[in-house]
């Protein structure tokens, strides 16, 4: 049986490994949770943690604009089957992953179930 002790590494691969998920989530915009977000993603990576982090405001998107990253795709991409998921995501500091969500555009925060459906899935294969 695996370790759950996530400082200690585990004898399992890289794809079986457990992963875990902290949301960072609030009803009111303009609290910080972007500002959290990245700095603990900043300081799970100097610990030498894997970390991914998912911009999942699809509204107002700004995780990018805070790293200065510039992406060429995002996750309107995804949803409208033009990129995979894999194709989108974003190097930053410290070797964190990076997932970009779009900005400005409606329709993103108006996604179907299928559409929904689809995205946990892609995540799921991750």
């Amino acid at each position: 049986m695996p370790s759950t002790d996530w400082n200690q590494p585990t004898a399992l691969p890289t794809h079986h490994r457990p992963v875990r998920v902290i949301c960072v989530t609030s009803g009111k915009g303009g609290v910080g949770k972007t500002n959290v977000t990245v700095n603990l993603a900043l300081a799970l990576s100097l610990q030498n943690q894997s970390v991914m982090l998912l911009d999942a405001d699809l509204g107002l998107a700004n995780v990018d604009v805070i790293l200065d990253l510039h992406p060429l795709y995002n996750l309107s991409h995804v949803i409208s089957q033009e990129r995979t998921l894999e194709e989108i995501i974003l190097a930053g500091p410290n070797g964190i992953r990076i997932i970009p969500a779009s900005s400005g555009i409606k329709r993103m925060a108006e996604l179907s179930p299928e559409e929904n459906a689809g995205l946990v899935s892609a995540f799921s294969d991750l």
